[in-house]
């Protein structure tokens, strides 16, 4: 969440509370049009503002965690992908000798390297599955800049054979042109864009 005003900016972002209220407290009003009535955001701790499926009291000790962050102005896909570092931190797992049985071939140097990597706009990477009906995996990548923006998606440890713009529903629409294991996308603002890919 962020608030501005023409000289600085601020960003919050609940880790442990994601419901929020902007500018006032639910006070029981839908507005058919949102006007803020201050720049205060109000997390809902407990998410218990209403009783129907929550105790509207819940005693003992708890820990709610925010990442706060300012700037001179908003800038959208900076504090898409801080809040995105935030939520989903890197893990590590560790892997010792043993579970390596006979030590096979590993797919990444020691130095360490990315699976993927892109280049241009202000996008983030929400999805990288299986495919549902088995054929490759998928990628969901949603434009968080709020403007158009080109990106080049490289996969350098990956012989990709084909690729596919697809619907959410994971439905091929048009193919997309691969080039040294690499491919091409174009976003509106905003646009979520889902691709299919599949290996040699």
């Amino acid at each position: 969440m962020a608030a501005h005003d023409p000289h600085v900016a601020v960003a919050i972002m609940p880790l442990d509370t994601p419901l929020a209220s902007f500018g006032d407290i639910n006070r029981g009003a839908w507005p058919g049009a949102f006007r803020p009535k201050t720049g205060t955001l109000f997390p809902y701790a407990m998410n218990n503002y209403w009783h129907t499926n929550y105790r509207a009291g819940q005693g003992g000790e708890f820990t709610f965690r925010y990442a706060l962050t300012s700037a001179a102005s908003v800038d959208g896909g900076a504090f898409t992908r801080l809040g995105m570092d935030e939520m989903r931190p890197a893990e590590v797992d560790h892997v010792v000798g043993p579970d390596k049985v006979g030590d096979p071939p590993r797919p990444l140097p020691a130095t360490g390297e990315e699976f993927l990597d892109a280049t241009g706009g202000d996008f983030a990477l929400i999805t990288w599955k299986q495919a549902e009906d088995g054929n490759g995996t998928i990628l969901r990548l949603a434009e968080t800049g709020g403007k158009a923006a080109e990106t080049t998606l490289n996969f350098p440890h990956t012989q990709i054979a084909s690729a596919y713009l697809c619907t959410g529903m994971e439905d091929d629409k048009a193919s997309l042109p691969v080039t040294n294991n690499s491919i091409h996308l174009s976003f509106h603002p905003f646009e979520v864009l889902t691709v299919r890919v599949a290996e040699k």
